[in-house]
Formats: C-alpha cells, sequence, structure tokens
C-alpha cells in the first residue's frame, strides 16, 4: 500500500465466513444481514540505512556511478531490515507486526520433532486453516527447513516437494507454492519454522518508497560525501478471527 503521508491508516477487518446468502419467494421481503467491522491500524515506522560515507576521491576517479552502487546497497539495507521485521516483528513499540507473530498455531510437533517435521503434521497445518484461504495457499520457511521437507517422501518413495517446471516460479509443496525466507525461525525446540495460508492478507504499508540523501556539506572537512536511504513503513496481518496464516511450532522437547 503506498501512501503520500504517513498518517495512521485504519484498515477494515471482518469476519463473513459463517453466513450465507438466502433462497428468496416471490413478492417476499429481503432479510437484513448485518456485517461486523473492526479495524487494524498501519502506521509509519521511519528505518534508515545507517550512513555511508564516501571519499571525493572514490567519487571523482570510479569508472562507474558510485552513488548508483550506494543507492542500491542502501535500499538492500532497507530491504533486510524490512524483511525481519514484516516476519517476525513484535508489533510493540515502534515496529510492525510481523507475520509469525500475527499467525497463531495450527499444529505443533510430537515429541520428539524439535528439528523436524512428518507428513501427517503438513496435512494437519494445511487443514488448519479455512478453506477460503487455502485456495491461495502457500507454505513459507527458511532455507534450513526446506532442506528437511525435501528429504519428505510418501508411501511410494516419492518426493513430496516438486522442483518448479518455469523460471521465476515457486517450487511447490503438497499442491501448494513454497517460498523461501530465512527470517523464519530454522527448525528447534519451540520454534514456529513453518507458515501456511493466505500471504495476501497480510499488508505492508509503505510511504513514498526508499528516498536516498546525499549530504554534500557535512562532512566535507573530512574530503567525503555522505549518503543514506530511509523508508517509512508497517506491517500487519488482516485478520478479523479466522486466522488466514498458522504456523506449524516444533516441539518444545
Amino acid at each position: 500500500i503506498e501512501t503520500d503521508s504517513g498518517n495512521d491508516i485504519p484498515w477494515p477487518t471482518v469476519n463473513d465466513t459463517a453466513q450465507v446468502g438466502a433462497l428468496l419467494a416471490e413478492n417476499a421481503t429481503i432479510t437484513a444481514q448485518d456485517m461486523t467491522f473492526a479495524s487494524i491500524t498501519l502506521k509509519a515506522y521511519m528505518y534508515t540505512s545507517k550512513l555511508i560515507a564516501v571519499s571525493w576521491q572514490l567519487l571523482q576517479d570510479s569508472a562507474f556511478n558510485v552513488e548508483n552502487l550506494v543507492a542500491d546497497i542502501a535500499g538492500e539495507r532497507l530491504g533486510r531490515i524490512w524483511n525481519t521485521h514484516f516476519t517476525t516483528g513484535t508489533g510493540a513499540g515502534a515496529q510492525p507486526n510481523g507475520v509469525v507473530t500475527a499467525s497463531v498455531a495450527g499444529k505443533t510437533g510430537i515429541a520428539g520433532q524439535t528439528t523436524s517435521v512428518i507428513y501427517d503434521d503438513l496435512i494437519d497445518l494445511i487443514y488448519s486453516v479455512d478453506r477460503s484461504y487455502r485456495q491461495g495457499g502457500k507454505f513459507m520457511m527458511n532455507d534450513s527447513s526446506i532442506k528437511v521437507v525435501r528429504k519428505l517422501k510418501d508411501g511410494n518413495s516419492l518426493p513430496l516437494w516438486q522442483p518448479s517446471v518455469q523460471a521465476g516460479e515457486p517450487e511447490v509443496l503438497l499442491g501448494y507454492p513454497l517460498v523461501t525466507n530465512n527470517d523464519v525461525a530454522a527448525m528447534a525446540a519451540n520454534a514456529r519454522s513453518i507458515l501456511f495460508g493466505d500471504f495476501k492478507k497480510y499488508k505492508v504499508r509503505r510511504v513514498r518508497g526508499g528516498q536516498l540523501v546525499r549530504l554534500n556539506e557535512r562532512y566535507a572537512d573530512n574530503l567525503q560525501t555522505g549518503f543514506f536511504m530511509f523508508g517509512r513503513v508497517d506491517g500487519n496481518l488482516v485478520d478479523a478471527g479466522t486466522n488466514p496464516i498458522k504456523h506449524y511450532a516444533n516441539s518444545a522437547t
């Protein structure tokens, strides 16, 4: 969600999954069924890439555009911290509510599964999510967890994991896309290591994208020019109690 200003944005939530339409007889009056709305608030927390000081010699003598390189590096720094907080942010204080933090438990491994998951657990995790969210469902997990999952086989010794046959498309696990996110916890005791659900329900708000600032005078006595990038963002799961994203947690022991 791109905005021009950083004012708080109330985002509506509603749980209407228990309601259905009605058959209407000729000349009959339509019955009313209101919806109950709630909301979450998307703020605009300030992030920076930290300062990058570049010498005037490098700016003058380099065969390539140093400013463009610095902008790319600064943008990547912002992207990394944003991804971390959109994944595991506490939602308390001045940071987003990460998708792992906002998710609820869909399945917990039995004793002994501190660094593993079994086929039945994945099935239980999928079906713990309401069918309306399973239609757009995806798995998300750490790269090390994907290595564990890729070794799982069905009763015919065929792998559950299916490689993508099209460039740019994610791998498939049990018929659902599999997305790598190394900010999701690796498998360990009590770790919330696998997410499943409709990730379109996680909303990211950003104010005017990332903006690069060039400081020409501040570091002139060191014959340097300073650069930094800043951006204002927030994120939260749009959840009206229907829990569109759930997690698998490894056993405590």
